[in-house]
């Protein structure tokens, strides 16, 4: 991973996602020894705990306003990845380039961008679904997506973006994510798709990331996107604060190499980072 590339991460001021920013910058720091920039979107209230305990940590946080509710004001929380490129944007120079996350991955290891517009391909992204042709006609797209436009797009996090052009990819994401109407929770992606289309982008797909929907399969990836979960542990039995009190000392288990052994051993040394974390800032802070 090059000095050029800035690790960006999306984040709501609350609980659940307070805890995953701290997973995620105690990854970031010990596995690629790099600092990343967490913006914060306003939950009308002070800061989470969590967050002051990053900031403590050394962790670089950006207050930015929520876009939950904005364009046609649903209640739609992935708004705020659109919106936190944009903030990013002004983070950081016109000659990098923003690695955008949601807080739910991990890194496994070193990794090396690529310095081109880019995003991690999602399987069940399918271009070809029904809903896409009145979406792309509701942006201004008159033509159908090209056969390599409905493999590139196929993508998520995390996204690789030029900061020269992410304002206005940001902004285009935006509006784009209100051509889709019913609602659904993958819409985020497919309106990068029809935002970068609308710009006349091209995206290198890349395949860095797997996701713990088997999470007993062997680990064979540099980055865990742990948006998944079961009987044995998942993100979603830890949304508010009592419960995620109990999150640093999981009582799952899971075999050494595999994906859940993977993050289960990441949240348990994360869960020790954190009860000295400028120590362990110190000797783990890359440079930017």
């Amino acid at each position: 991973m090059t000095g050029k590339h800035q690790i960006v991460v999306s984040a709501e001021n609350n609980a659940y996602t307070g805890w995953q920013c701290k997973l995620f910058y105690f990854s970031c720091v010990t596995r690629l020894q790099r600092q990343p920039i967490i913006i914060v979107h306003d939950s009308g209230g002070e800061w989470h705990p969590d967050f002051h305990e990053l900031a403590g940590a050394g962790c670089v946080l950006h207050r930015a306003p929520n876009y939950r509710h904005c364009g046609k004001g649903d209640d739609y929380a992935p708004r705020n990845t659109a919106g936190s490129l944009i903030h990013a944007a002004k983070l950081c120079a016109e000659n990098e380039f923003m690695v955008l996350c949601d807080p739910d991955l991990i890194f496994t290891g070193a990794m090396q961008f690529p310095e081109v517009l880019s995003g991690d391909f999602v399987s069940y992204v399918n271009y070809d679904k029904d809903f896409i042709p009145a979406a792309r006609n509701s942006v201004g797209i008159k033509r159908d997506l090209t056969p390599v436009e409905r493999e590139t797009l196929r993508c998520g996090v995390p996204y690789v973006i030029p900061t020269a052009q992410a304002s206005q990819i940001g902004s285009a994401w935006l509006a784009a994510v209100d051509a889709f109407s019913p609602r659904r929770w993958e819409d985020i992606m497919y309106a990068f798709g029809l935002a970068v289309m609308q710009l006349g982008l091209k995206v290198n797909l890349t395949h860095f990331a797997t996701h713990n929907y088997w999470p007993d399969e062997k680990l064979d990836a540099p980055v865990i996107h742990y948006c998944y979960g079961d009987e044995g542990w998942t993100k979603r039995n830890y949304f508010r604060d009592e419960q995620v009190r109990n999150l640093w000392t999981p009582s799952a288990d899971a075999a050494e190499g595999s994906i859940l052994g993977e993050l289960l051993k990441q949240i348990r040394e994360a869960g020790e980072f954190y009860r000295d974390p400028l120590k362990g800032a110190r000797g783990s802070r890359g440079t930017h």
